[in-house]
């Protein structure tokens, strides 16, 4: 990645935090779930070069939610384009959230949760398995802290997201929004 101080300060950073944690490994299928929102094309972006440099692979996934009409239907298109221009492989998915959520008696946002996740797994057992990259961030990992605090759990349900969680990897989780945002500037 060329460019200003900041493009490579933020690879840096995101450099040294999957090289802490062990998140990208040689030869390593990597899913990453790219909704087409700021956070998302910033992961796309950076696990370009870095799975480039670990010699792994990136495949991206797309998930339509069919909640938002035109507007999901446009970040599809979004990410689409993104993908054949920086040549990653992409899979879409399509899925009725609303239905399911009626129908396992779920909210919205967890049967979106959980479409999502099945859809990055589907893909990940398709390439012969693989870590599943998010673009969970630190603004995220608050939210999340005060949610469980909120809702009375224990000292161990306080604590946030892990970096890595299983077949889950964050390369964000230490990036505050704000400086993703500037970074895609």
């Amino acid at each position: 990645m060329r460019g200003n101080g900041k493009e490579n300060g933020m690879l840096e950073r995101v450099r040294a935090y999957v090289k802490e944690h062990q998140m990208i490994h040689t030869g390593e299928q990597i899913v990453a779930g790219v909704s087409g929102g700021p956070d998302s094309v910033c992961l796309l972006f950076l696990l370009k070069e870095l799975c480039g440099e670990q010699g792994a692979h990136l495949q991206a996934v797309h998930v339509h939610h069919g909640l938002r009409g035109e507007e999901a239907d446009g970040d599809e298109a979004f990410v689409r384009e993104l993908c054949a221009r920086e040549e990653i492989p992409l899979r879409v998915f399509g899925f009725d959230v609303r239905e399911r959520a009626a129908r396992e008696r779920l909210s919205v946002e967890e049967a979106g949760r959980l479409c999502r996740y099945e859809a990055f797994r589907e893909t990940a057992a398709e390439l012969g398995g693989g870590r599943i990259a998010v673009a969970h961030h630190a603004d995220d990992q608050a939210e999340t802290v005060l949610f469980h605090l909120f809702r009375g759990s224990g000292i161990r349900g306080v604590s946030g997201m892990e970096p890595v969680n299983g077949d889950i990897i964050r390369p964000l989780l230490e990036m505050r929004r704000v400086v993703i945002l500037e970074w895609l500037e």
